[in-house]
């Protein structure tokens, strides 16, 4: 074999590996895009579940909503208690307002993550979580000084948006008002 076949060769060789390394990219980046689609769609069912909770915990508990502007700290007491029908209407609100937590937490942090659609997010999720903070700002403020259940993503959204005073029926200062 002379030295112009080894050439060839050589040059053949360079040409099957470097079209295996620009389909091995290629595929590596679809997978990628499909997995980021995948989640995407994923944190999507899930806020859209927790929401679907919020609502039939409403229905299923008619009027808990008018306990939120009655709320005062040492009722967490009579959340664990329970010894009167009120005590146990005031377990059922808390209960949906770790609900709605929860779905607070996921929302914010698919944010975070890029996960959900910014249209959706400032057109949807964002004024529903507001709606939420303004609605139980009792309880939520209670929560925030006891630091229980209360994540990073509602401290830095509610320190963002400023105070939800129900009073007011609009959010503080801060974006989208």
């Amino acid at each position: 074999m002379n030295l112009t076949n080894k050439v060839i060769l050589v040059l053949i060789g360079c040409a099957v590996l470097l079209s295996a390394v620009v389909l091995l990219v290629v595929f590596a980046y679809l997978s990628f895009v499909q997995s980021r689609q995948d989640q995407k769609t994923a944190a999507e069912k899930q806020v859209n579940n927790l929401s679907k909770k919020i609502i039939d915990y409403q229905t299923e508990h008619p009027g808990i909503t008018s306990l939120s502007g009655k709320w005062k700290p040492d009722i967490i007491y009579r959340v664990y208690k329970q010894s009167s029908e009120k005590d146990k209407q005031w377990a059922a609100y808390y209960t949906f307002v770790e609900l709605c937590i929860g779905c607070c937490n996921t929302v914010l942090h698919a944010w975070n993550r890029k996960l959900l659609d910014k249209n959706s997010f400032i057109n949807q999720h964002e004024p529903f979580i507001k709606q939420l903070f303004r609605k139980h700002r009792l309880i939520i403020d209670d929560m925030v000084r006891r630091e229980k259940y209360i994540s990073n993503y509602i401290k830095d959204f509610r320190q963002n948006n400023g105070n939800f005073d129900i009073s007011r029926n609009r959010p503080g200062p801060g974006r989208n008002q």
